[in-house]
């Protein structure tokens, strides 16, 4: 038969013995190398990884919960007495006056400093030796170290924090009111503690307000005769002044000279303004010889209007007589008459606009000289009034402190006698009935959720270190590449036995898995005008040939024209499983010394099917397969066979198989499910794909826990089908 005319077949539909891994409309694209799962965990994942570390999650929750039980049952009994108490910037006021502090008008409890100090005062150390002293809490506190004493200063530090490790004091939340707890080993102790504590805290606040008030009388009293010294002082230094500058009514001469003032002033400016329109007026006729006084004036305007007149008459004269003529003459001894009275005329306006001008700059001058006198006057009147004034302000103003202190004095006086607390017990401490400590329920509860989340922490904690890929599900998650198929394991196979397995024994569950995975690839690359696909393996013996051998026999029953070659040239394979003569082959073409038809053969038993062997293995098999025959070789099988499929040898350790992927479409990496490792994975990805970026998915083999399942005996081949392997013989292109 001739192998040049291409083969199709359209209705070729899906064989879905184990469901397709893939719709047709969701492959990811081969050729761009996207990652299938880009790391993404879905629910499914999540379920998976709690049922595979379940024994982590349990013994980690029955070890919490232990714990939680066994110091619940090893923790000391303990109860807690509290009191509700309201603190109050000031107590009941019995006087209105006479108070020493003074409130903010800041309503939150919690941020005002007022406040905040009293919280740390219950807390304080202070208060701690007092109470520890009264109710002797040495042993209660320390067991171990007892302390007798009656002096409160010499409580050791150590009681009074181990007593404020008790204490609890919590304001209430918009409110003045503050709860005090406290947790003793008996109840009547937490009692009796609480009401000392507040007896403690309120006698304490009325003590300091006290020592407050006294303090105030004192410094007042010192006060008071300071300031009544400075009064007599000021008033001592305030009428010798008047004295010694005559003043009696200094506020009235004062006022009179100052109207003055205001008159010289108001007479300055104006007598300025004229000075300054004299001078324009003075200045321009000077200049320019043309001000509105000349425009206005009408003499002037009287002149210029014969004038015009004359020379008129002189110029229509001079049209008909010689200017020697009588008539001419006069008329130009009229006309130099008026022009003598208009230049005597402006003269006598420039006079007057001077001397105008000289008057008001010398009533200017006149007035400023009075005006400079009166100041000096008005000077010293002021000066005095500023000492008089100075002195009379400081005595008033000694006045005014020393009433202000002599009544302050006396309300406080009245006041520090009728001192009263602003804290008041709202709700007093009583015996508790129940324990605090410990809470069987809630230490359980919280082992139990502590338990569960230590648990799946651990859980995830340890599949993010685990490395190691158990399922093909894993293969896909950790690579980011579809499994395309899953060929389940048999008990004790023989390799002759699963070679052809999807021609020998078509209806077993190996050949039913090998369709389904020719069919994913065939939906992956049916747009592709060539399908060159690479069959490798991360390790060597992982069932890459075998597989590679099914691939072609199951295209080749699907009607295809397949061309399956023998690329493993140091563990070639292919011409024993096949039938092949392995007297010349790939090698041999590769070196020139035999052609494509020479090194093709068909497949005997398998139409369609057509095979080339590795050749000779004595040869450098990195260097021949980078020749360009061999990217010849897979072009032309490209264009004339439906599939061509190169197996390859093992990524690790060689690099043939990366020379013959930048030849291939696409690559298919196989890998059996119990030796795949999730580093050696990815380094063979990094390999390949730094060459072409054509892988497009994974073939899982000997995958354990899959359904139906059968012995080696379902694949036994029967005799006919031996004997037809063994007389397969070479057949050349038709």
């Amino acid at each position: 038969m001739s192998v040049l005319t291409k083969q199709t077949n359209t209705n070729l539909q899906p064989i879905d013995s184990q469901q397709p891994l893939l719709p047709n409309n969701s492959l990811p694209p081969i050729m761009e190398g996207a990652n299938y799962a880009e790391n993404e965990i879905s629910l499914l994942d999540i379920l998976g990884i709690l049922k595979k570390r379940k024994l982590t999650i349990i013994v980690t929750l029955l070890t919490t919960v232990g714990i939680a039980l066994a110091f619940t049952l090893s923790a000391k009994s303990t109860y807690r007495a509290n009191a509700i108490i309201q603190i109050e910037r000031e107590g009941a006021e019995i006087v209105s006056f006479g108070k020493t502090n003074k409130p903010n008008g800041s309503f939150s409890s919690e941020n005002d400093p007022f406040f905040r100090t009293r919280y740390e005062m219950l807390k304080g150390r202070v208060i701690a030796q007092k109470v520890i002293n009264e109710l002797d809490l040495f042993e209660s506190l320390a067991p171990s170290k007892k302390k007798t004493t009656s002096n409160a200063s010499s409580v050791p530090i150590d009681y009074t924090q181990i007593f404020s490790k008790n204490l609890l004091v919590q304001p209430i939340d918009g409110t003045h009111l503050v709860e005090i707890y406290y947790e003793a080993p008996s109840a009547v102790e937490a009692k009796n503690v609480v009401f000392s504590l507040l007896d403690n805290f309120i006698r304490l606040q009325i003590e300091s307000k006290s020592q407050t008030g006294e303090y105030a009388k004192e410094f007042l009293g010192t006060q008071l005769q300071d300031a009544k010294i400075r009064l007599q002082s000021s008033e001592k230094a305030l009428v010798n002044f008047a004295n010694s500058k005559g003043i009696l009514g200094i506020d009235e001469k004062q006022t009179r000279q100052v109207k003055k003032l205001e008159n010289l002033d108001d007479a300055l400016v104006k007598a300025k303004i004229n000075r300054i329109e004299a001078e324009s007026l003075y200045l321009q006729i000077q200049k320019s010889g043309s001000v509105s006084a000349l425009l206005n004036n009408t003499v002037i305007n009287s002149l210029k209007s014969r004038l015009v007149q004359f020379e008129g008459e002189h110029l229509a004269l001079l049209k008909s007589f010689k200017p020697n003529h009588p008539r001419v003459e006069n008329l130009q001894n009229q006309i130099k008459s008026i022009r003598s009275k208009l230049k005597q005329e402006k003269r006598n306006i420039q006079r007057s606009m001077k001397a105008n001008f000289l008057a008001a700059k010398k009533q200017e001058e006149s007035i400023n000289d009075e005006l400079s006198r009166f100041n000096q006057e008005v000077n010293g009147l002021q000066n005095n009034s500023v000492d008089y004034n100075s002195l009379k302000r400081e005595v008033e103003s000694n006045r005014k402190i020393v009433n202000n202190l002599s009544q302050r004095h006396e309300e406080v006086n009245v006041a520090s006698a009728a001192n009263i607390s602003s804290i008041t017990v709202v709700e007093p401490a009583v015996t508790p009935i129940n324990r605090y400590r410990p809470k069987p329920k809630l230490n359980i509860m919280l082992g139990l959720l502590s338990g569960l989340i230590l648990g799946l922490g651990f859980a995830f904690l340890r599949e993010s270190l685990d490395k190691t890929i158990r399922s093909a599900e894993d293969l896909a998650r950790i690579s980011g590449f579809p499994v395309l198929g899953k060929i389940p394991s048999v008990k004790s196979p023989a390799k002759k036995e699963l070679e052809m397995i999807t021609s020998t024994d078509p209806n077993s569950p190996v050949a039913e898995a090998y369709r389904v995975l020719a069919t994913n690839i065939r939906l992956l690359l049916d747009k592709q005008e060539e399908r060159i696909l690479l069959v490798t393996s991360v390790n060597p013996g992982e069932g890459k040939s075998i597989s590679a051998t099914n691939i072609a026999c199951t295209y080749a029953q699907m009607g295809k024209k397949v061309l399956i070659i023998d690329a493993d040239i140091r563990h070639a394979s292919l011409h024993e499983t096949l039938g092949l003569d392995n007297k010349r082959g790939l090698t041999h073409y590769l070196k020139g010394e035999s052609d494509l038809v020479g090194i093709t053969q068909p497949v005997m038993g398998i139409q369609g099917l057509f095979g080339i062997s590795a050749g000779d293995s004595k040869v450098d098999p990195v260097s021949l397969l980078s020749h360009e025959r061999m990217s010849f070789l897979t072009s032309q099988g490209g264009t004339i066979f439906d599939y061509v499929i190169i197996d390859a040898p093992a990524v690790a350790g060689y690099a043939d198989t990366l020379v013959l992927s930048s030849l291939a479409t696409s690559t298919l990496i196989v890998t059996k499910e119990d030796t795949m490792e999730a580093g050696s994975i990815k380094q063979t990805l990094e390999q390949i794909r730094r060459i072409k970026n054509n892988v497009f998915g994974f073939l899982v083999v000997n995958v354990k826990n899959m359904p139906n399942n059968t012995n080696k005996n379902t694949y036994k081949k029967s005799e006919s089908v031996k004997n037809k392997l063994l007389e397969k013989k070479k057949v050349n292109y038709a």
